[in-house]
């Protein structure tokens, strides 16, 4: 079997559970906080990930006391424990785009190198992010938070950026590409060029998010009819 097609295989195998997955956490995360969001942002999901002080967790999952609370974190834990698949599933597709484009001549020497290493530091801080989600969603203290808040921020960091820095390093191979997936190659370079301002607007994040998503989604309609 070819390197092409080996990778159009990875590309329409981890599209298909990129896709799936994303139904299944739509329907299990929290539309909408307990009480209120951190300012900017829409998502209470993006919002958690994202919080850097206990009242900002209490916001999103409730104080104690408060009805909705049990709810809320209910579905932000089922969400965040699919997400240990989801996590598996969109750096795989990065790594199928990396197989095509190595495959096409488009990405070689130390920038191939460097495009097959980043999905792995995406997954690992998506793990070590999931874990602190999980630690916080069990506290109501706010004393007791500080330890699991000052080591999401990292994660959290992590994981976004080397989503972002792989969607720019692909973005012009993609853009070079003869077929019409070359449009998605500005999807993906505006996503993580958005998604780096998020340093000084975090809610860029949230942008940065649906963009990739389209990136994704061109990407496995691609695979499927190529």
């Amino acid at each position: 079997m070819s390197g092409e097609r080996q990778a159009i295989l990875v590309l329409r195998a981890s599209g298909a559970a990129v896709l799936l997955l994303s139904v299944a956490m739509l329907a299990a995360f929290p539309a909408s906080p307990a009480e209120r969001n951190v300012p900017g942002f829409t998502s209470p999901v993006v919002g958690f990930e994202l919080a850097t002080t206990p009242e900002e967790v209490l916001g999103i999952l409730g104080h104690p006391g408060n009805p909705a609370r049990a709810a809320v974190v209910e579905r932000m834990n089922r969400g965040n424990r699919i997400d240990f698949l989801f996590m598996i599933a969109y750096p795989a597709l990065y790594i199928g785009i990396v197989l095509l484009l190595r495959a096409r001549g488009r990405l070689t020497g130390s920038l191939g190198r460097v495009a097959m290493l980043l999905p792995g530091v995406m997954w690992l801080g998506d793990v070590l992010e999931n874990r602190e989600l999980l630690a916080l969603a069990a506290l109501t203290d706010p004393a007791a938070m500080a330890g699991a808040l000052a080591r999401l921020r990292p994660c959290t960091l992590v994981k976004w950026h080397a989503l972002f820095a792989m969607s720019i390093l692909v973005a012009y191979p993609i853009w070079k590409d003869r077929s019409w997936w070359r449009w998605a190659g500005p999807v993906f370079g505006a996503a993580g060029s958005v998604g780096l301002a998020s340093v000084l607007a975090p809610p860029a994040t949230e942008i940065a998010a649906y963009l990739l998503s389209l990136g994704w989604l061109a990407t496995w309609a691609y695979a499927l009819r190529a």
